[in-house]
């Protein structure tokens, strides 16, 4: 009897099944950077619709808590982590180019009066390990979110809406829910809509009742996703000086980064 041919597959999710085979796939001119590149395909983006998940505890090797706060560098062409993030005082090339663009070009920079002007400075945002059920599987997926808390109007991102919820008080001021206790931690369940017509989709939390502990998402994982797990100060990627200034070139152009460079003592 001759033997079978076995062939391996390319993984295909329902989402590929979907797809019209003369529909040529859109690649994404936004270079996101801030995670390490061995940990950006677990960068989770919440569905339209109601998401359950469990916040990871704290590993035990890791020197931060359950949410990392980083400062994100943003502008047109993607995003990366400033060095401050995890270094106390820490200078970024992109301060260079505010303090340079500040004397010598005020009116290029981004105010309220000048909405297209160039973004240089930092924003809040929260990075926090969850395990969620994608696929009928348990799965270790990596949350970044704003972590912007709304004092200067607007919404206050949903990195906000997630730590706010972790730390709310009853009326004796204990903690209504330790959403991020080995095992008296409870899911938080994130509803994400997006209304015809609107250009931005709404995040809106709230946190479960029933104990969750830990132990029984890890014990529904396959080897490979508990093996992903690592402190949450391993998987942002901090560039070089020399990365932020090849960045800076994209984003200002290469003439006004040599008059930067030049002035530099």
């Amino acid at each position: 009897m001759p033997l079978r041919n076995t062939i391996e597959f390319a993984p295909t999710t329902d989402q590929d099944l979907l797809i019209a085979p003369w529909t040529n796939p859109e690649k994404s001119s936004f270079h996101d950077l801030v995670l390490k590149p061995e940990f950006a395909a677990r960068r989770y983006k919440f569905p339209l619709g109601t998401t359950w998940f469990r916040i990871l505890p704290p590993l035990p090797e890791s020197k931060k808590a359950w949410m990392l706060g980083i400062n994100v560098l943003k502008y047109g062409g993607g995003q990366h982590v400033h060095t401050r993030s995890v270094k106390a005082g820490g200078k970024s090339v992109f301060d260079l180019a505010y303090a340079w663009l500040r004397e010598h070009r005020p009116g290029d920079l981004f105010s309220k009066s000048n909405m297209a002007g160039i973004r240089l400075l930092p924003s809040p945002v929260s990075v926090l390990w969850i395990l969620v059920e994608e696929a009928n599987k348990t799965v270790a997926r990596l949350v970044v979110a704003s972590g912007y808390d709304g004092s200067r109007g607007g919404t206050p991102g949903y990195g906000c809406q997630i730590l706010r919820a972790t730390q709310e008080l009853d009326e004796d001021g204990r903690l209504i829910a330790k959403a991020a206790h080995p095992t008296e931690g409870v899911q938080l369940c994130m509803e994400k809509s997006q209304p015809p017509g609107s250009r931005y989709p709404s995040y809106s939390l709230r946190v479960g009742r029933t104990p969750a502990p830990i132990d029984q998402f890890l014990a529904r994982m396959e080897p490979e996703e508990c093996a992903a797990l690592t402190p949450l100060e391993s998987v942002v990627h901090i560039p070089s000086a020399d990365e932020e200034w090849s960045i800076l070139e994209k984003v200002i152009g290469s003439e006004t980064v040599a008059e930067i460079r030049a002035s530099q003592p």
